[in-house]
């Protein structure tokens, strides 16, 4: 099943977004954790918060996929 297939297309726009930003967060994790031995403290609280926003981004796709699946059902 296509992601979002059975959503609106409000639900459809955040879910394209959502995986646009979780591409940029990715790329952005691996570049701190290739020079983790190096960081800063600063850069340490931005890899910190990626993460952290990574695992929002994550459980908001998961949210929608469900939603999905419940609005396929219908």
């Amino acid at each position: 099943m296509e992601d979002g297939y059975w959503l609106g297309q409000e639900d459809k726009n955040k879910m394209s977004s959502l995986k646009k930003e979780l591409l940029e967060l990715k790329s952005e994790h691996k570049t701190f954790a290739a020079n983790k031995g190096s960081l800063t403290a600063e850069q340490k609280e931005k890899w910190r918060v990626n993460s952290q926003r990574t695992n929002q981004v994550y459980i908001e796709i998961k949210e929608l996929r469900f939603k999905n699946i419940l609005e396929a059902g219908k």
